[in-house]
């Protein structure tokens, strides 16, 4: 479709005028990709920026062994590719389309002189590196601290924050699957699946059609917090 080839509503760009955005339109590699296609794979020498008019994708690391691990998602709006841009090095992830996805391919050299010409631009991406470090942070010290059940426990908070929140009740929609689950934290399906069934007893855990819902996160924080401070089982 013509009207998802426009960077207009690319976060990362809003100071841009309008009329530097249609130019920057046709300075771009217009790409499409479908369900499960890799947009970049990890270790490739590229250094273009990408910019998402429509669809999601998963940054994910392969390992030796074969075992995905997901870091995070990007949706329309976003961007990726940045660090590459930046310092000229290799891709630190691969890049998977979660359905069907057209991106803006912008070169580096293109995406410096914007940097250099709209500093509004330089801030908002380093606000964006600093949510990436912290959130890196945060999942270090779980992985270092938490127990399995309790990193499950933190995955869940923090996809719900990210979803709709009502009333204290937190929707995360679609639902992932249990294996997107045990590649977010680093474990297998079978201790996913037995810690949901857990929750699910203990209703702070609904699934509906379509979606999880936690129905107290409030619970579901102090019980992350408790783990966090020792106070766990």
């Amino acid at each position: 479709m013509s009207t998802e080839r426009t960077l207009n509503g690319t976060r990362l760009l809003a100071s841009v005028p309008e009329e530097r955005i249609a130019v920057l339109d046709g300075l771009c590699r217009w790409r499409s990709f479908e369900q499960d296609d890799v947009i970049l794979n990890l270790d490739d020498d590229s250094s273009d920026i990408y910019f998402i008019a429509h669809g999601e994708v998963r940054v994910t690391v392969f390992s030796q062994t074969g075992r995905t691990v997901i870091m995070r998602d990007f949706k329309t709006g976003d961007h990726f590719g940045e660090f590459a841009a930046v310092d000229g090095e290799p891709r630190s992830a691969s890049i998977i389309a979660l359905n069907r996805t057209v991106v803006a391919q912008m070169p580096a050299p293109t995406f410096m002189g914007l940097v250099a010409e709209f500093p509004e631009i330089s801030l908002a991406m380093m606000r964006a590196m600093t949510g990436a470090i912290r959130s890196l942070n945060e999942r270090v010290v779980e992985f270092s601290t938490l127990g399995v059940r309790n990193r499950i426990h933190a995955e869940l908070l923090r996809l719900a924050r990210s979803g709709r929140v009502v009333d204290g009740t937190g929707r995360i929609s679609p639902p992932p699957t249990h294996a997107e689950i045990a590649s977010r934290i680093s474990t297998h399906r079978e201790a996913v699946t037995r810690e949901l069934k857990q929750l699910e007893n203990q209703e702070l855990l609904e699934r509906t059609r379509g979606a999880f819902v936690i129905k107290d996160l409030a619970e579901l924080e102090r019980m992350v917090e408790d783990a966090r401070a020792g106070r766990s089982e």
